[in-house]
């Protein structure tokens, strides 16, 4: 600000001999500054702190012995503790199970770690993820009906965290294969992961979501009282007999039967986030979509800061709603001003009134 301020006092006195610079006259000199002043606050980190790139992942046809999940991981809206050291294992699996979206709405939700969405990783930025998942699908199968699109199937994981080789990372595993692949977490954020096996929408819509925390080297900056995960996501669905199908058609036309917040319908307002008066809340936030926008808004109070993408040198300050398109995340942080419940909600409100709707209850 300092260099922006003399660079423009002396193109001043250049351009006019110390009267006020006259914009209309001087429209390259003006947006020159404004060019200069924004290239100041480019991101400088060092590239050679990055790591491009991985070893070849690999696939074996034996599951893996150990069916639970590992590493930094846990299920919103609760965050994981961020683990220490260069090098992270993670491991979750994909499974086909029986997953309740309402009290009266069930279906064979495809699945990450055994949730939808799936679990919350938190790690710091630098680390080495070493990654392994197995397909599952034939063995949580077995004991159900088939129906359509609920055979097992072939599954992958792809990190928008991660900078790799697609196709080598986040190619297909078939039913009983397991895959061990490393990536790097260059960038602070929030992120997603989803299976990424065509066709891809299909997969997503059968729950094969989640979110990926990564914390700056330094850690955030300020301190907050609570911290929360919220991954907001859409269901498609058509009804058959007393079950519940996701359907592509409706997918493709862009119209849900339900959003969600954490993958249940209104679970939020039976269950409010329990704060106190007067702290200061953190929400990560993920629209998982996979096709819709959100508007993330808290009724009466106002989102101090929103880091877009959880970038914090991405900061939108004093902002009465979050816009998210889908596979885009934001941490924001806001103080709840006095004792009640506060609602949180996607303010298009035919998303609120489909379930993406909670209450956060200070006391």
């Amino acid at each position: 600000m300092i260099m922006f301020a003399k660079l423009y006092r002396a193109w001043q006195q250049f351009c006019n001999f110390g009267k006020p610079l006259n914009y209309v006259k001087h429209p390259f000199l003006y947006g020159s500054v404004i060019i200069f002043f924004f290239s100041c606050q480019h991101d400088h980190t060092n590239d050679s702190e990055k790591k491009y790139g991985a070893p070849k992942a690999v696939i074996t046809s034996q599951p893996d012995e150990e069916k639970k999940i590992k590493g930094p991981l846990a299920y919103a809206p609760d965050i994981p503790k961020t683990p220490e050291g260069d090098t992270v294992d993670v491991k979750f699996d994909v499974t086909h199970q029986l997953f309740q979206v309402s009290k009266t709405v069930s279906y064979t939700a495809w699945m990450f770690g055994g949730s939808v969405p799936g679990p919350v990783l938190k790690i710091r930025q630098g680390q080495t993820i070493r990654f392994s998942m197995t397909d599952r699908s034939n063995d949580t199968m077995k004991s159900m009906t088939m129906q359509v699109n609920m055979m097992p199937m072939p599954h992958s994981i792809d990190f928008h965290a991660a900078m790799v080789n697609p196709e080598d990372k986040y190619g297909s595993i078939n039913p009983g294969e397991t895959i061990h692949f490393m990536w790097t977490a260059n960038y602070p954020g929030v992120f997603m992961y989803h299976c990424g096996t065509p066709m891809v929408l299909m997969h997503m819509i059968y729950g094969m979501i989640g979110m990926v925390i990564v914390e700056p080297r330094d850690g955030y900056p300020g301190k907050v009282d609570h911290e929360f995960a919220i991954v907001q996501n859409e269901y498609y669905f058509k009804q058959q007999g007393a079950t519940y199908l996701p359907d592509t058609t409706l997918a493709l036309k862009k119209t849900p039967s339900f959003v969600t917040f954490n993958g249940k319908v209104g679970q939020y307002i039976i269950n409010p986030l329990k704060v106190k008066a007067g702290e200061r809340i953190r929400l990560y936030l993920l629209n998982a979509g996979p096709n819709n926008a959100t508007n993330f808004h808290v009724i009466g109070t106002i989102l101090d800061k929103v880091w877009l993408d959880g970038n914090p040198k991405n900061e939108l300050v004093g902002m009465q709603s979050a816009y998210l398109g889908p596979a885009s995340g934001a941490i924001i942080e806001f103080v709840i001003p006095e004792k009640g419940e506060y609602t949180f909600v996607d303010h298009s409100f035919a998303d609120a009134t489909m379930g993406a709707m909670g209450i956060i209850k200070a006391e």
